[in-house]
């Protein structure tokens, strides 16, 4: 908590000391900074994405009991960064921005043949969030950037199908509630800051847990036996992120690559299976993969983007990253990605 205090005060400092040499605060409300947003690999980001895509199947989600490996599902992403404050000093030399990030997704396995249930969905939602750019202007590092996120929520739920279905099969383990609270610090090098032209960055993370000993998630008593669940409390999640642009041709197009690295918790309950019945879980930490390739389209204006829209190739490794379904390793996904920032 004392760490906590002390950077949000750094940061205050110099958003007052920012503010007094560059005029009237007014000015910067509800202005969108070009800084400071999510690269095109992040698994959390504040853009929409929509993906049509293989995935591992499983029969904890395969509600038409296909029997299938594989399965096409839907994947909705829609994550947003509301701009509250943003402002420009030192003659760009230096910006700062306060924004309040939130994001919803949604899981559909909309080609099941008897109906189209909605797997899972998820939710997030934070207090203001503040970034702070730094702008260097030399041919290796263009920039730097630090950003803060004091708090924020996920909560997820699985679909009703699903749940219902745990039900019918007499299963002790019906729901698990994945809730928690976190805090989460970033740096960037080289942040894509609007430039239209050929960049690098390179972005690391860490979120840490409010309250470490509540965990990740909880069996509720109505949700099913507590006792099944065993958690290793391991309060942390990190990853790094690596993000290359073209130049960008005469109508604005780019070919983008993102790559995003990320360790985290694999929970620790029981995996259902029609057949078996609830098979043994450990939790413990593993790697997931997350990748990019495709090519973006930049409206512009002036000399910024001020619209862009990508389409590409997506493809996962690790755990499955949805909702209770996170006790899932071997976890694949492959498709078509459009996103929309």
């Amino acid at each position: 908590m004392r760490k906590v205090l002390t950077i949000l005060s750094i940061l205050t400092i110099l958003i007052g000391k920012a503010n007094a040499q560059e005029g009237e605060f007014r000015e910067g409300l509800f202005r969108y900074a070009m800084f400071g947003h999510s690269l095109l690999s992040d698994m959390h980001p504040d853009f929409i994405r929509f993906d049509m895509a293989g995935i591992t199947n499983h029969p904890e989600w395969d509600w038409g009991q296909t029997g299938k490996r594989m399965r096409v599902n839907i994947f909705g992403w829609y994550g947003f960064s509301l701009p509250l404050w943003s402002s420009s000093h030192n003659n760009g030399s230096y910006d700062v921005s306060v924004s309040i990030p939130a994001a919803a997704s949604c899981w559909l396995d909309i080609f099941e043949p008897v109906t189209a249930p909605v797997v899972n969905t998820d939710w997030r939602v934070g207090l203001p969030s503040v970034a702070i750019i730094r702008r260097t202007q030399t041919k290796v590092l263009r920039n730097y950037l630090i950003s803060f996120s004091p708090f924020k929520h996920e909560s997820t739920h699985v679909g009703d199908e699903i749940l219902l279905q745990r039900v019918d099969y007499g299963i002790s383990l019906r729901r698990v509630n994945v809730s928690y609270n976190y805090m989460e610090l970033s740096i960037v090098l080289n942040d894509p800051d609007g430039i239209l032209e050929r960049c690098q960055t390179v972005k690391s993370g860490l979120m840490i847990l409010w309250k470490p000993k509540s965990g990740w998630y909880f069996i509720d008593t109505t949700d099913g036996d507590a006792s099944l669940a065993q958690p290793i409390i391991s309060p942390w999640e990190a990853y790094l992120q690596y993000q290359y642009q073209s130049r960008f041709s005469r109508r604005g197009t780019q070919a983008v690559a993102s790559v995003e690295i990320r360790n985290r918790e694999l929970y620790g309950y029981p995996v259902f299976n029609r057949d078996a019945g609830l098979t043994l879980q450990s939790e413990g930490r593993i790697f997931t993969f997350n990748i990019l390739i495709g090519l973006r389209f930049c409206q512009l204006r002036n000399t910024e983007a001020f619209s862009r829209a990508t389409v590409g190739i997506r493809a996962y490794h690790g755990n499955n990253p949805h909702g209770m379904f996170r006790n899932h390793k071997d976890f694949n996904q492959i498709g078509i990605c459009l996103i929309i920032e």
